[in-house]
């Protein structure tokens, strides 16, 4: 009897350790929600509380590998700065990840197979393709012309990158400047979508691909030239880019797949004083 009313005044001590502790901000495996099959594991929705400012994905659950990270599984988080991918993900929806606006960090296990991080931007293991950017990661606070504080974000994509991924850097609000390298073949659809402040983008000399609403909401940009390597620009792909006033293309329209309104436009309304400058 003594025995068993030691081990209920230890439980209750131990929740009580938990409920006041406070310090640990990384999210434990039973506020996952997952999906289980008989051979593996996907998370399917982590909360979002002002109490958890690190997302672990485990190795395991239950036994099971986790493999994948569903779509809509973290997006939206108000509170997360750091993001850590265990070694079994090999699956990632294209809107995982997506509008983590104090993001600065994603940390994978150097086991993993599938993917990898880089300065806490979140590649696959070849690096070809670029996943998913931070959205906070290096804001610095600059004056503007006007003398007030201002964020901003400049990124370098390493050589060799070949993919911008689906929605990569979608609602990257600070993002000012980006350079890519001409490895760049495709970038995918909603890859910088409303990334307001982006103001400097050189397209890779070589792409091939610019997809669906890729561009679209940039509304700083001012001028883009597309090289002649394209083959193919998607639906809405400058949509409401209603400062780009000149677009240059150094190939003969007639030799482009060319999506619905893919020209820049101001909330769908074509612009009079848009140049576009074929070949």
């Amino acid at each position: 009897m003594k025995r068993k009313i030691t081990a209920i005044i230890s439980l209750l001590l131990v929740c009580i350790l938990v409920l006041f502790s406070g310090c640990d901000t990384t999210l434990s495996d039973n506020e996952i929600t997952y999906k289980t099959d008989s051979t593996s594991v996907s998370v399917k929705s982590v909360p979002n509380t002002q109490n958890i400012t690190e997302i672990v994905i485990p190795d395991t659950y239950n036994g099971l590998p986790v493999t994948t990270v569903s779509d809509f599984a973290a997006v939206n988080l108000e509170f997360v700065t750091k993001i850590v991918i265990g070694k079994n993900v090999k699956d990632i929806g294209e809107w995982a990840f997506t509008n983590n606006q104090v993001l600065t960090e994603f940390d994978v296990d150097p086991e993993n197979k599938y993917f990898c991080s880089v300065d806490g931007v979140l590649f696959t293991k070849d690096m070809k393709t670029l996943v998913a950017f931070p959205l906070a990661k290096d804001v610095v606070s600059v004056k503007n012309e006007n003398g007030d504080d201002v964020k901003q974000i400049s990124y370098i994509v390493p050589d060799d990158v070949e993919t911008i991924k689906s929605k990569a850097f979608y609602k990257c609000q600070y993002l000012t400047h980006i350079t890519v390298p001409d490895s760049i073949l495709s970038i995918e659809e909603k890859a910088f979508f409303r990334c307001s402040s982006l103001k400097n983008f050189k397209i890779s000399d070589n792409i091939q691909i610019i997809g669906k609403d890729a561009f679209a909401y940039c509304e700083s940009i001012e001028e883009i030239e597309i090289p002649s390597s394209v083959i193919s620009i998607g639906d809405y792909a400058f949509f409401n880019c209603k400062s780009l006033k000149s677009v240059t293309v150094n190939k003969f329209e007639a030799e482009i797949t060319l999506g619905e309104k893919w020209y820049p436009t101001n909330n769908g309304l074509d612009m009079d004083d848009l140049k576009i400058n074929w070949k």
